[in-house]
């Protein structure tokens, strides 16, 4: 017999998960700023109170819900066989993490406009790249030690994976048929190992 904690701990997590997605919904569509927790609370069919029961603020759930996006995401970028080179291993989590975005192109405007928002500082984002994004910081550690790629300082290396994977991400979105063609696939993955490279190839 199921007890009444676990009936209002699954309610709970129901009524978190609500809002949750009812911030995704309103957040893609019409800006973080531009979303009142009373919109976000309206379209998740709770009451306003309930949001600030889950969530002490605004700031609160956006940072939630990003930390959730970027778990997801780094949960989608599974390891290649330990056979293949440190460039194919990256190249394979780079491959999936779009399929990804493909597959969640709301999560991705919400990222876009993460990435110009006050709710989340410089190292917020870098420490949610490192928590969720494990696999990929250690293969482009690898790669570092292996001289593949450049030693650059580790944020700015952050930076610019997050900044050319939402930019490829974006482009795909609004336009899914250039996702198929291997011309963009390829030529997207290029730009950001050779931006990495230690010389120009």
């Amino acid at each position: 017999m199921t007890s009444d904690n676990t009936m209002t701990s699954n309610t709970m997590t129901q009524k978190k998960k609500q809002l949750l997605d009812a911030a995704l919904t309103l957040f893609s569509r019409q800006g973080i700023e531009a979303t009142s927790t009373a919109s976000i609370a309206k379209q998740a069919n709770v009451a306003t109170g309930t949001l600030f029961h889950h969530f002490a603020s605004k700031q609160a759930l956006v940072i939630a819900l990003y930390q959730a996006i970027k778990t997801e995401l780094g949960q989608a970028m599974q390891t290649a066989s330990a056979q293949e080179g440190l460039e194919h291993q990256v190249r394979h989590c780079w491959q999936q993490a779009l399929c990804w975005a493909q597959h969640n192109p709301a999560k991705i405007l919400f990222m876009q406009h993460m990435a110009h928002s006050p709710y989340c500082s410089s190292e917020q984002h870098r420490e949610l790249m490192v928590t969720s994004m494990t696999l990929l910081l250690e293969l482009l550690d690898k790669a570092r030690c292996a001289g593949l790629i450049a030693p650059h300082p580790e944020p700015l290396v952050l930076n610019f994976c997050h900044s050319h994977f939402l930019a490829t991400a974006g482009l795909f979105a609004e336009h899914p048929a250039l996702a198929e063609q291997p011309e963009y696939q390829d030529s997207a993955f290029e730009m950001l190992w050779r931006g990495l490279s230690p010389q120009s190839r």
